[in-house]
């Protein structure tokens, strides 16, 4: 195996990478009570066996909190400057960004002087993640629930370790809304980018489990995707999980060509009962991209855009003209699922990623001969008892090591959980002081009263450190929260005013507005909230929704029309102007108003852009631009 058979020395760097695109933003100061996106899918086969039915009952969250959302990123071409960290052997070079969730932005084959993996050009955000900021491209982490990861667009620590080729680097986090740890060492093995992954529950009690690793690979007319599966499980735009027969589920598209396919879907291929699962992306010349793993990755997934419009458009958002698919593999069959991670216990796997070889005329053949032997090519270069191996000894013996020299700060909140626990750091990870929001929390700890807009905590164990925390609004406004969020909407009222009547502040007013039923009410509060702040652009939206639910577009426009001028011009701003004119009857100026719109935080299935413009100009074709449907129509 190529992995441990090469002599390539590892070389271990910290630089900076130079990339144009947008600004991330702060952090929203408003919790979210909901989730950020909704799920699309909402029914599931009859076929759905009765294990899967029980996993995908188990483990959904209600809220990304205690994470605030990220959605005031911008559409600009800045030119910026990352911090970066580069894996080098000279046969393989690997380039990760520690801010930015330990994403992977490249993987490049130094011989073929090749790039393995979709790395943009530009970077840009939009609104697909859990706390809506994600970027497309590279090879992302996903631990949490169905969607890309808190983490995504959020420091990581990162620090200097062995493994069994040399140097590697460690990232790891302290993931907040499950409360647990994730760590994965990269390291290089000859032509493999090897992650070896561990999920730390430092807990007593059992908790659900979801995790995914997303590749993403560029896409040519001719890039195919293969992996040996007859059947796949597919979630699209419909809202139902399906088992369908791949590679062709609806008659003679072949869908291992994902171009090919008319609409956005995921496919989650069977391939649970394999030994030595493996996913490809490969090119008409025999070129092609290969993941495998150790066995504890079951679920393989191939999700494509689609040739429809809506899905070009939304690849031109996402990354211009560099268009992409999606190859990933995770713990379950399919991301609707969780599976369960036991008290004080961890669960591990390594996967192996890079360039492998077909001959061209079986890329070309038929699917099922030119899948397996996609698997042997993998085989060939991965095998799998000496991945297991490398496994092991990782495992055994460099797992639990301390990491060495620091490379990358991530957040202070493992720190604070630890101390919360009265627990020390677990083997293999150290989670050190850092001066974030995490210092109001351990001040809170040592008995102090937190004067600032900290985003309430909400786990069982911090509501109780907040039930002992000193009287101030703040306390009261958290317990509010906690409130909130299960449903006792008389205890979350009291503790709203009473924060209110101790120092008003807009989170407050804005958690009483939601709650209430009274939309003249709402309105009422949100108007004293935006008073106090002025310039949370989430307050704003928030506050013209709630007017055009009332079915006072008037004066939804007065609100906009006296916002900030940087309120004003955001798109998502114009968005809801062009909505309100509608609705006064001003559809020029609606059409006006949408021709040239940008909304950055635009979401994932979003059809707010493309519904308005029939609504204003039923007899217009939506123009291509601002056609971001994800079911072909």
């Amino acid at each position: 195996m190529h992995t441990t058979d090469s002599a390539a020395v590892t070389r271990v760097q910290t630089t900076r990478l130079a990339v144009r695109g947008a600004t991330l933003g702060g952090t929203s100061p408003l919790p979210a009570y909901r989730p950020v996106r909704a799920m699309t899918t909402t029914s599931l086969s009859p076929d759905a066996p009765t294990a899967m039915r029980e996993r995908v009952e188990r483990g959904h969250l209600h809220t990304p909190l205690p994470y605030g959302v990220q959605s005031d990123y911008d559409r600009g071409d800045h030119q910026l400057d990352l911090p970066a960290i580069t894996l080098d052997n000279g046969i393989v070079r690997a380039t990760v960004l520690p801010g930015l969730g330990g994403r992977v932005w490249s993987l490049r084959d130094l011989g073929a002087d090749r790039e393995l993996l979709l790395t943009p050009e530009r970077l840009r955000f939009a609104g697909f993640a859990l706390t809506d900021a994600w970027f497309a491209g590279g090879i992302e982490w996903n631990l949490g629930t169905t969607g890309h990861a808190t983490t995504t667009c959020r420091p990581m620590h990162a620090a200097i370790v062995d493994s069994p080729t040399g140097q590697a680097v460690r990232l790891w986090e302290w993931e907040r809304t499950r409360d647990l740890i994730l760590t994965v060492d990269l390291a290089l093995g000859g032509d493999r980018l090897l992650a070896s992954t561990r999920v730390i529950n430092p807990d007593a009690e059992a908790k659900p489990l979801y995790y995914w690793t997303n590749i993403a690979v560029p896409e040519t007319e001719q890039t195919r995707v293969l992996t040996p599966a007859t059947h796949a499980w597919r979630t699209s735009y419909s809202g139902s999980l399906d088992l369908v027969p791949v590679p062709q589920p609806d008659g003679p598209t072949d869908i291992s060509y994902p171009v090919a396919s008319a609409a956005s879907a995921d496919y989650f291929f069977e391939v649970a009962e394999q030994t030595g699962r493996s996913i490809t992306a490969v090119e008409p010349d025999g070129a092609g991209f290969a993941q495998t793993s150790t066995d504890e990755l079951r679920g393989r997934k191939l999700f494509l855009w689609g040739n429809a419009a809506g899905g070009r458009r939304w690849q031109r958002w996402l990354v211009d003209d560099q268009p992409y698919a999606e190859i990933q593999a995770g713990v379950c069959a399919t991301q609707l699922e969780h599976d369960l991670i036991e008290g004080s216990s961890e669960r591990s796997w390594t996967e192996s990623f890079g360039a492998t070889t077909l001959e061209p005329r079986v890329v070309a053949g038929d699917f099922a001969e030119a899948a397996s032997a996609a698997a042997a090519a993998v085989a060939d270069v991965a095998p799998i008892d000496a991945l297991d191996a490398w496994h092991r000894r990782w495992l055994a013996d460099y797992a639990g090591q301390t990491p060495k020299t620091g490379l990358h700060t991530g957040s202070g909140w493992g720190q604070v959980e630890l101390a919360l626990r009265g627990q020390s750091s677990p083997d293999g990870v150290r989670f050190p002081v850092v001066e974030d929001d995490s210092r109001a929390a351990a001040g809170l700890l040592a008995g102090e009263s937190v004067d600032e807009p900290l985003l309430p905590l909400i786990s069982c164990r911090w509501q109780q450190a907040v039930e002992h925390a000193p009287v101030g609004w703040w306390r009261s406004y958290a317990l509010g929260v906690g409130a909130h969020l299960a449903g006792d909407t008389a205890r979350a009222r009291e503790h709203y005013r009473t924060s209110i009547d101790l120092h008003p502040t807009a989170v407050a007013l804005r958690g009483l507005a939601v709650l209430t039923d009274d939309l003249d009410e709402a309105a009422r509060l949100y108007s004293q909230a935006r008073e106090l702040d002025p310039s949370t652009r989430g307050l704003l939206t928030e506050q013209v929704e709630l007017l055009l639910e009332a079915h006072r577009a008037t004066d939804a426009l007065e609100v906009i029309d006296s916002a900030a001028s940087g309120l004003r011009d955001h798109g998502r701003t114009r968005l809801l102007r062009a909505r309100a004119l509608h609705e006064v009857g001003r559809d020029a100026e609606a059409a006006e108003q949408l021709i040239d719109l940008e909304v950055p935080d635009l979401a994932e299935g979003d059809r707010a852009i493309g519904d308005l413009w029939r609504q204003v100009r039923p007899d217009s074709p939506v123009p291509a631009h601002l056609d971001f449907s994800m079911t072909g129509d």
